[in-house]
């Protein structure tokens, strides 16, 4: 198999495994793996705006939306007005929201660092830089109609 290939699907195979176990460690907290991403980047980098949300998370256009209106029904997060420009709104985390993110990071700590434990056998530093470069790439090749 073709190494260019063979490192995309290791990459496609191990991002599915692994969200299929994530999935169920966050079962009991109520929240998809797609929802804890959102909190957590919120948690950490927030307030943000919609596309700043969808930015980080490389979400597909209209999903971040979506996503916010389930997590604001949810009263995890909340919108409000941007202090930098009053037509833009910012997505916060409600307390409630604070303390799901967590809790979401607690559940994922052993297995995050169980992943970073496999990987620094390797180089954490030398595969990320690999596969960011990889993405820039695909990201730079023109639309197929």
């Amino acid at each position: 198999m073709d190494p260019v290939l063979e490192l995309v699907m290791a990459v496609k195979v191990a991002n599915r495994e692994l969200e299929r176990r994530f999935a169920r460690l966050l079962r009991p907290l109520g929240v998809t793996p797609v929802q804890a991403e959102a909190l957590v980047i919120l948690a950490e980098d927030g307030p943000l705006s919609i596309a700043g949300l969808g930015a980080r998370m490389a979400a597909d256009p209209g999903h971040p939306s979506r996503l916010a209106d389930r997590l604001g029904a949810a009263g995890w997060i909340e919108r409000r007005p941007s202090p930098h420009d009053g037509r833009q709104v910012e997505l916060a985390l409600t307390p409630s929201g604070r303390e799901l993110a967590d809790r979401i990071r607690a559940v994922r700590r052993p297995f995050v660092e169980g992943a970073e434990a496999a990987l620094a056998e390797q180089g954490l530093d030398d595969a990320l830089p690999t596969v960011r470069r990889l993405l820039e790439f695909v990201r730079s090749l023109p639309e197929v109609p």
